[in-house]
């Protein structure tokens, strides 16, 4: 045998030792993973759950947002109307009768006594009719609201005084009487059952739109809104 021959199996032997080594430090190292990569079709899945392409490069279609709306209120009873009507009867004739206390003059002071006579009367024939039709309802959500901001604006306008009361107050007619213009219209009119009830609300929406349509000719001669731009 060739005296060589052991020398050279030593060597190739230690250059695959050297090798192997190599190769598992790579790996610990963070080198060359050997996992397989994903499938086409994987691939494909994962872009549409995410919004993504496809494979071939074409947009993915993305799942439909919730368009479920909030329902609507519930509307209120014919009963539950009239109250609210006698809400804002209550509060014109209250407020009225602040006007007066504040010591506002001419067609200020005309306005106030319209709104204390008219919204008196209209508020005792309301009552009639809930009286006639099981009497008044429980105050509900929205007859407690509607107390609650009413009670909030007389207090706003109890810290006035002389011209800036006389103007904030004919405001406050502009704005409630078109308020409860809306109401009438959208609210209170439709949940009419009876033909008397009925009757009763499109007279009043009447009478609202006058209220309103004078209040807007005073505020002009105040000399437009004091409430500030949006």
């Amino acid at each position: 045998m060739n005296a060589k021959t052991p020398l050279a199996l030593a060597a190739a032997a230690l250059v695959l030792f050297a090798t192997t080594a190599c190769n598992r430090n790579a790996d610990t190292a963070g080198g060359t993973n050997n996992t397989p990569a994903p499938a086409a079709s994987d691939t494909a899945t994962n872009d549409a759950t995410n919004g993504g392409t496809t494979a071939n490069g074409a947009p993915t279609a993305t799942p439909p947002a919730d368009t479920s709306a909030t329902p609507p209120a519930t509307p209120p009873s014919q009963s539950e109307a009239l109250a609210l009507l006698n809400v804002v009867n209550d509060h014109e004739v209250k407020t009225a009768e602040q006007a007066k206390s504040k010591h506002v003059t001419g067609d200020v002071l005309a306005y106030a006594n319209m709104m204390q006579t008219e919204h008196s009367k209209n508020m005792a024939d309301t009552k009639a009719l809930l009286d006639k039709n099981g009497g008044a309802p429980a105050d509900s959500a929205a007859i407690t609201d509607m107390k609650t901001k009413g009670d909030a604006e007389t207090q706003q306008l109890a810290a006035l005084d002389g011209d800036a009361y006389a103007k904030a107050y004919i405001d406050a007619m502009v704005n409630g009487h078109q308020d409860a213009l809306t109401k009438l219209d959208t609210m209170l009119i439709p949940a009419a059952t009876d033909d008397a009830v009925k009757k009763h609300l499109q007279m009043t929406r009447d009478h609202v739109q006058q209220h309103l349509d004078k209040a807007k000719a005073i505020q002009a001669k105040l000399g437009g809104s004091t409430a500030p731009a949006a």
